[in-house]
């Protein structure tokens, strides 16, 4: 009977030796996690936070700057005497100054140069084909410019036009360095340097085109048609209808 009890005893320390390590063993757990936390919370508390990049069109812009085109033309002190090549070249010249140039079209003529009538019958032939290009021939200043005597000296054609410049994507850098779930900086680059080098007038980045004039007859016919109290819409095809079967 005595021994009996005495193993029941030491059952019930046994057993509240192991309550009490397992207890600790669970707030030595808990106070872990709360470390780990507080220490989470204090490094997320001191992040420095990620600015969000600006728009591509904004970091890659398309710049715009002024440009000037020349053509040397090259004379002869008894005339100008253009070949068919140079005649061609003149008139793609000119159209290039009928489509983008901007401003007056300069004829600069060497002051010191041994090609006098060259030079002279050169502003003469720059005016008969602008005029049969369409192109006004008062659109034409002329001046000179300092050249050494006795030397061969062009007779420079120029007008002023605009260009696209395109970005310089050179300096991509790592292109999967998108931290914080973001774009790289050079992101976008190559599609700004593209539609720089495709666009055909510059200044349709700078400002849209003007207006046209608006159709007569059909502003009377809707005019006519809205008097009348009638649909002023367009007649629709049949076969543009959409529906459900």
């Amino acid at each position: 009977m005595v021994k009996a009890k005495s193993q029941r005893v030491r059952f019930l320390d046994l057993l509240g030796m192991w309550l009490i390590e397992k207890r600790q063993k669970t707030m030595k757990n808990s106070i872990l996690t709360a470390c780990v936390l507080m220490t989470g919370l204090g490094l997320a508390a001191c992040a420095t936070p990620v600015e969000t990049l600006a728009p591509s069109h904004l970091r890659n812009p398309i710049n715009v700057a002024e440009s000037i085109e020349r053509l040397e033309l090259y004379t002869r002190p008894n005339g100008l005497e253009l070949s068919a090549r140079d005649k061609l070249a003149v008139a793609q010249f000119l159209d290039g100054y009928a489509k983008s140039g901007d401003g007056a079209l300069y004829i600069n003529r060497p002051a010191n140069s041994v090609s006098g009538l060259g030079t002279q019958q050169a502003e003469a032939v720059i005016r008969g084909l602008m005029t049969q290009g369409g192109l006004n021939p008062n659109a034409v200043q002329t001046g000179q410019y300092a050249s050494r005597p006795g030397a061969p000296a062009p007779v420079v054609v120029s007008y002023r036009t605009l260009r696209a410049i395109p970005q310089d994507c050179g300096g991509v850098g790592d292109l999967a360095h998108t931290y914080a779930n973001q774009t790289h900086g050079s992101f976008g680059c190559f599609q700004s340097a593209n539609i720089a080098a495709m666009i055909a007038d510059p200044r349709q980045l700078l400002e849209p085109y003007a207006t046209g004039q608006p159709n007569a007859q059909r502003r009377q016919v809707i005019y006519d048609a809205y008097i009348q109290g009638s649909e002023t819409a367009a007649q629709r095809p049949t076969n543009q209808d959409v529906g459900q079967n």
